[in-house]
Formats: C-alpha cells, structure tokens, sequence
C-alpha cells in the first residue's frame, strides 16, 4: 500500500514514519511533504492509496486539499493526524472520517487503518467533516446504514432512540433511520449541538421539544407528537440545559 505524509513538521513526519515502518510493513511511504501544494503535485505523481494528513498547516489547511482535485480524481483514502482539541474530535466522529491524535499512538493507527479501509465512499464523509469544521452552526453527522451513508444536519435529527444494539434516528422529515451502534456512541452529539441524554433509552434535540411535562417523573414532548420519559438523574441537566431557551 503506498502512502504519503503530509505535514510541516519534520519530527511530526519522522515520527509517523519511524511508526509505519516498525509496525505495519504492509505501507511503503512514498514520500514526505511539508504543505498542501506539495502534497497535490505528490498525489498526482505517486498515486497513493492513503494519505496521512495533518490539517493546521501554513498557507492551506490540510481540509484544503481535496479542492485541488476533481472527484474522479480523489482514489486515495485519507487518515487525518491532528492536535486539535476535543471540539474537532467531536466533528471526526460525528463525519465518521479516520482520524489519530498526535503523539501517535501503534493502538490509534491501527484503528484508524482500519476505519478507513473498511469503508468505500469516503468523499461525502470528508465532505462532511468539512461543513463541520467550516460552519460550526452548521453541521452534519456521517451514518453508516446498511446501503450507504446517509448525511444528517444536525437541527433536523428530532430524537435517537435505543433499541439494544442499534439506535433509531427520527427526523424532521418523519423518517427513521436505523445505525447497529448503540446509543451511548453518539452521546457525542451533545458536545456539537443542543442534544442531551435525557434516559438511558433516549438523545434528544432540545430545539424540537414542545412541551415538558412534570407528571410520572418527568417527559417531554417532541414535534411530531412522541413522549419521551426524562430520568430522575437526568432532570436537573435538561432543565439546567433549558436556561438557554427561556426568554
């Protein structure tokens, strides 16, 4: 598998080489680069297969690359390595993008490897990542579902709903959207928008209740009409969280 490093520090490059070398001799590192522009002029040249790219970089943002390509150009897989805070976490996750943490860890890349290989249509989950770190007001979520992915905006998801190890997504479109993870993986959300675990069973989008009812413990009542049940540890959290709101 051929591969290039892109980043503008040469330890940072070293590094992520001496990694891939000593640990996963199925990855021949091409070549190294310290910027986006050649970085493209490498991808043109080489034609890799994956790409580890940094994204704060000088002159263009390593989430600047893809522009310098057509689509039926980008057949290269793409492992972003970062320092980035917790909040761009949260928007490599919800794109559902390959992604590690600087200081690289062996464990993290190898998930990271396999993330990435493991799925096809990478374009719209970079797409996604993109609108997320650009527009922070605006921002998708990546699912994998049985035939695809499907882009949700995060202020048209109404609530998820457990259901063992899948978790219903309800729209504002009246649609259900069915993932094979568990709820507890997408508590993230509440990190990248106005979402909260209101129950073990159920993340709601607090922008789509309607109403709050006091009655059996606590439920609130969505847009399209479904009651949900608030859990006593959860309470004080969802009205501390509807402060926001009050006028």
């Amino acid at each position: 598998m051929k591969a290039i490093i892109v980043d503008d520090e040469l330890n940072a490059r070293l590094s992520l080489r001496g990694i891939l070398e000593e640990n996963f001799k199925e990855i021949n590192i091409v070549t190294e680069c310290k910027d986006v522009p050649s970085a493209v002029t490498a991808i043109h040249e080489y034609k890799p297969d994956l790409v580890f790219l940094d994204i704060s970089m000088p002159g263009y943002s390593g989430l600047e690359l893809l522009k310098f390509f057509d689509e039926s150009q980008i057949n290269f897989k793409i492992i972003f390595v970062t320092a980035f805070s917790e909040y761009a976490v949260n928007a490599f996750e919800l794109s559902a993008v390959g992604y590690i943490l600087k200081p690289v860890r062996v464990d993290a890349l190898q998930k990271a490897l396999h993330k990435v290989m493991e799925n096809n249509n990478d374009l719209d989950k970079l797409k996604a990542l993109q609108n997320n770190m650009e527009n922070p007001f605006d921002k998708k979520v990546a699912l994998n579902t049985g035939d695809g992915i499907t882009l949700l905006e995060l202020h048209d998801i109404l609530y998820l709903k457990a259901d063992g190890s899948y978790t219903h997504f309800y729209t504002v479109d009246k649609h259900r959207i069915t993932i094979a993870k568990k709820i507890s993986d997408f508590e993230r959300l509440e990190a990248m928008g106005n979402f909260l675990r209101i129950h073990r069973s159920h993340i709601v989008n607090l922008s789509r209740i309607t109403k709050i009812l006091k009655q059996d413990g606590g439920m609130v009542i969505m847009e399209n009409g479904e009651t949900l049940s608030i859990s006593s540890e959860r309470r004080a959290k969802l009205y501390q969280k509807l402060e926001d709101f009050k006028l």
